[in-house]
């Protein structure tokens, strides 16, 4: 072996001895690095979490923030709220808002008011201005006429009025009427010919000028469907009784004024054929 070759030995070894402290130190370094990393990010955690649960609730208690409390809905100060109402709140809070109203067909009566303005379809009766007499025995300016020979009283007679006008346009022609008004003698002499069928004089509701009969051509079939479904929005209605006890589908009613009697009430029975006025 040539002195060459026994020269360069050392110096082989003593270069990987320095490369290996050199590696040694880098792994020293990344390792001292990494555990920097870990201390720093445990740190910034327990930092993070001292300020959350100690240092913000004792900064809240302070005077300049003594009323804070009260801005959070259905928390009240002094009194300790759960997590979720302090959160969220009392819940939704309902905002009041005017919707507009429907708005009712111009030409309809709405049948549920006792007084009802006067109807272009009958202008000469004006039941604004009342009513008086006995069962039987209405005074003229109480009563209007409706066509057909036959009366009702006045707020009746405008409220069957804008329903005949409805029904015309439905139909091409009137509601055929076979009674309304009676005075006290024809009660008799409809319950001479009817019995049962007829209540006792001084008690009808026609003797009042509140029911009108409907002749048999309109007391079955569309014309009577369409009474039974569209009579009550001018407060003509075919009654209870009339379909039960008593069967008569030609009889209907201006149940505003039946109702403002009180004339299917126990009193009514006892006190029947009453002076009654609306004045």
């Amino acid at each position: 072996m040539s002195t060459d070759a026994h020269a360069s030995a050392p110096q082989a070894s003593r270069s990987s001895r320095r490369e290996r402290r050199l590696l040694q130190t880098q792994e020293i370094q990344v390792r001292q690095t990494h555990r920097r990393r870990k201390v720093l990010t445990r740190t910034g955690v327990l930092a993070g979490f001292v300020l959350a649960m100690v240092v913000y609730p004792v900064m809240g208690t302070l005077t300049p923030y003594a009323d804070a409390v009260e801005a959070v809905p259905g928390v009240v100060s002094g009194e300790n709220p759960s997590t979720a109402r302090a959160l969220l709140g009392g819940g939704p809070q309902l905002v009041e808002s005017e919707l507009p109203l429907p708005e009712a067909d111009a030409s309809a009566i709405l049948a549920t008011s006792v007084q009802i303005e006067v109807s272009q379809h009958l202008p000469d009766c004006n039941p604004l201005q009342g009513w008086e007499g006995y069962n039987g025995k209405l005074s003229a300016d109480s009563l209007c006429d409706v066509g057909q020979g036959e009366q009702l009283r006045n707020d009746a007679a405008v409220a069957f009025a804008e329903l005949n006008n409805r029904f015309a346009q439905d139909f091409g022609r009137d509601i055929c009427l076979s009674d309304g008004y009676r005075t006290l003698s024809s009660q008799y002499a409809t319950k001479r010919s009817r019995g049962f069928l007829a209540a006792t004089p001084g008690t009808s509701v026609h003797g009042w000028g509140l029911a009108i009969d409907l002749c048999s051509s309109d007391a079955r079939g569309p014309a009577k469907s369409w009474l039974e479904e569209n009579g009550g929005t001018w407060g003509w209605v075919n009654p209870s009784w009339a379909k039960t006890s008593k069967y008569e589908p030609w009889h209907f009613e201006y149940e505003p004024g039946t109702d403002e009697l009180g004339v299917y009430g126990s009193s009514y029975w006892a006190n029947s054929g009453a002076y009654r006025s609306s004045n």
